[in-house]
This record gives structure tokens, sequence and C-alpha cells, in this order.
């Protein structure tokens, strides 16, 4: 069904970004290569080839199988999950933001935003119409041949068709409906407080035990959660003209020090530093 072509890396230039990446990947030197992790100016499709894995994203797991597509949108964290050595191959596809503005499809980015966060993110092989796996293909050869022109609109079409599937997707397995309802009240509430206190009796669990539930399906703890989330808000706000000030304090963050302290923590640099990268896909 699908061509095995693992030969494939190309990153196409648009002034000081790009539109898209297409890459191929196989098995991992190291398990921090697939660590959990998000885009914050990115979308991510990729097309699962081989392996015994399964693709965690925002407290829900689903289990990869050959030709499975999956996607992500900013924010959203997610890893993959490796199972057993098998050998691990897939194509990867990043889509920048104004990918379809730029290029006269702004509607073919609802199939990203309109659902719900952690949801719908696995398109099963057996619903995949077999011409999109062909399209993948035809992209990655004009991109070997040098025709970028024609390699973007060869995946416009491949996002045409993903935009028109209309079998039920996957549904993932979700290893505890509360956290998944917590993860989606967080994200829904980042600019208000969120003690855990606040958690612990909104959502009627022992902070204690949500606490150790929490850092088992999603792999941080509730704050650590959090303050990463606020920070990709921020990165956001300042992206839209809001001073570090103002976007630190409509993220949620009580003051500019715990903001800083925050950010040096998780990115290993300033604010101000790493505002010099606003274009790249990083805080």
């Amino acid at each position: 069904m699908v061509d095995k072509v693992i030969t494939a890396y190309y990153q196409l230039h648009s002034g000081p970004g790009y539109d898209f990446v297409y890459t191929v990947d196989n098995t991992p030197r190291n398990d921090s290569e697939f660590r959990l992790h998000n885009h914050d100016n990115l979308y991510e499709i990729y097309l699962f080839l081989s392996g015994n894995a399964e693709f965690h994203i925002e407290g829900n797991i689903y289990q990869a199988h050959p030709h499975d597509i999956f996607i992500a949108r900013p924010y959203e964290m997610h890893h993959n999950v490796f199972l057993t050595s098998d050998k691990y191959e897939r194509i990867v596809i990043f889509i920048s933001l104004d990918f379809f503005h730029k290029n006269g499809c702004p509607e073919l980015e609802r199939f990203f935003t309109e659902r719900t966060l952690g949801m719908g993110c696995q398109i099963p092989a057996s619903i995949v119409n077999e011409e999109m796996y062909h399209l993948l293909m035809k992209t990655n050869r004009y991109l070997q041949d040098g025709a970028e022109g024609i390699a973007k609109c060869v995946l416009t079409e491949f996002l045409y068709l993903l935009n028109h599937i209309q079998a039920p997707l996957t549904l993932p397995r979700v290893p505890d409906e509360r956290i998944q309802n917590l993860l989606i009240y967080i994200n829904s509430h980042l600019t208000q407080e969120l003690t855990l206190d606040h958690l612990s009796q909104t959502f009627y669990i022992n902070k204690y035990h949500l606490c150790r539930i929490f850092k088992t399906i999603t792999g941080y703890t509730i704050n650590q959660y959090i303050n990463h989330k606020r920070l990709l808000l921020a990165h956001e706000l300042y992206k839209s003209g809001q001073s570090l000030l103002e976007a630190s304090s409509n993220a949620g963050f009580n003051n500019y020090a715990h903001f800083y302290r925050m950010h040096r923590k998780e990115f290993g640099t300033s604010p101000k530093a790493q505002a010099a990268l606003a274009g790249h896909d990083s805080l």
C-alpha cells in the first residue's frame, strides 16, 4: 500500500520561516529524542510505518498500527512510547501556521483546530484513501527533484483529502477520565487561579492522589504542566504584540519574577533572549 521510502530529509524555506518540513525517522538513538514535547507554531502529521509504539497526547493513548496517520496541533503535549525494540519508521510533516492562508486554503486548517484537546488525533489505515499515501510519496519525490512548488501543491491535495474523511476516527484509550477532564479544564482556565487545592476541590479528588496519577499519565507534575502551558501562552501573546510584562501577566503568572524564573528553568534562557527567536519553534 505504501511505497517504502525511507530516504528523505527536506526543509523548504520561505522568508525567515518555512512552509513545511518533510522528514523520515527510523529507530531513535535514545528515548530523549522522543520525549514529551509540543510545537508552538507548527502542525504535525506523521505516517506510522513500522514498529511497536503508542502515541500519547494530552492524557490520551493511541495504539499505532502500520499506515495509521496521526496529527497534533500547536500546544498539544505529545510523544511516542516504544513498547519493544522493534525497528521504528515513520514519515513526518511539520506545517507552519500560515501555510493554509499563504496557499489559499484556510478551510483545510479546521481538521486540526476543530476538535477537543487530545482527541481525533488518529486516522486509522482502514479509512484512509489509498491516494493519500501516494500523495505523501509524491511529495517526497518532488522535493528530492527540487520541484518545491509542485510538492506544495501535492501536499495541499493531501490536506484536502484529509479534511474529507467521513468515517469515524479512532477513539483513544483514556487511562483516567478524571485526568482527561482536568487537562481540558486547565487549558481552558490558564489565566485563572489553578492551585492544587482548587483543582482538588473542583474535581473531588484527594490532592495527593491527584498529583500521583497526573504525573503517571502525563509525565509532568501538575505545576510543571500549568507553568509550561502558561509559558507557551505568554509566548503567543508576546508574538501578538504585547510586551513581555503584559504577556506574562495575561498568561496567568502572578508577577514577572515568577515568569522569569519559570522561563529560565524550562528553556534555559531569559525571556528577552528567547524573544529574539520569535520566529522559531520554541519559546
